[in-house]
């Protein structure tokens, strides 16, 4: 596997991978998942990016977002390309992002709206839900959290 991993800051981001996020994200959520909502929302300005490539092309990727008013940091946008899917790849996304957010300092949880289909692929990473289902954009979700002090394995 030609797997190559990337952290950038928005303004590390040149106009061909610009293009290839938003496609991504366009693709998945809003053609395939048929999710109606602004995917460009101003955030990404602020958030780092996680892309996973393979032979030079975009099949996974996402933000990362400090939310100081919060004190947690927001995992966000977690996609993967149709093509990407069964081969791990979401493991690796999920890694990434807690390591980054670990050694960004020091928080108070991680958070991330999940699809309600895909809360037992968070809880490996012991995400537990927060509150009541909701639908956002037309696909039910559940806010999850993580606390600071749950390590893997504890």
């Amino acid at each position: 596997m030609d797997l190559h991993i990337h952290w950038c800051n928005f303004e590390q981001l040149d106009n061909l991978r610009l293009q290839s996020i938003w496609a991504l994200r366009q693709q998945v959520f809003i053609i395939e998942q048929q999710s109606i909502y602004a995917d460009i929302d101003g955030v990404d300005q602020r958030a780092w990016h996680l892309l996973l490539e393979q032979n030079n092309q975009l099949v996974g990727y996402a933000r990362l977002l400090d939310d100081s008013i919060h004190d947690c940091y927001r995992f966000q946008r977690i996609v993967l390309s149709e093509q990407a899917r069964g081969q791990g790849l979401g493991r690796i996304l999920m890694e990434q992002l807690i390591e980054k957010a670990r050694g960004a300092g020091q928080y108070k949880s991680l958070r991330l709206s999940a699809q309600v289909h895909l809360q037992n692929f968070y809880r490996q990473w012991k995400f537990v839900p927060q509150g009541a289902e909701y639908d956002d954009g037309g696909i039910m979700h559940i806010d999850m959290q993580r606390l600071q002090n749950q390590e893997l394995g504890q």
